[in-house]
């Protein structure tokens, strides 16, 4: 059963800043630390439908299994990637969930 990390983050105080940091630093910075990891998909986020969201983006960092997200997460370059995730939230802390396919 595949796992997948998300990663929700807060609506920045500079919007544009925020991206560039994203998708210049942080992608290629998380991306090696993230051992065991099958891909990133980012995700904007644009609802709930009548009010504004409460997130900017949405990271999905998928793994195999279960026990590869657990390894991960408990490494140091997981650790590394997910402080440098907080470093550019710069609307607060990023929200981390995990949740797993349905079999």
């Amino acid at each position: 059963m595949s796992a997948h990390l998300l990663i929700l983050y807060p609506i920045p105080k500079d919007a544009v800043a925020f991206e560039r940091a994203y998708h210049d630093e942080h992608l290629s910075y998380a991306g090696p630390r993230l051992i065991g990891a099958t891909g990133v998909a980012t995700k904007r986020v644009v609802g709930p439908a009548f009010a504004p969201p409460p997130y900017h983006l949405m990271s999905d960092v998928s793994f195999p299994t279960i026990d590869a997200l657990k390894s991960c997460a408990a490494s140091k370059g997981g650790k590394e990637a997910l402080e440098h995730a907080a470093s550019i939230s710069s609307g607060g802390a990023p929200t981390i969930i995990v949740v797993t396919d349905e079999t």
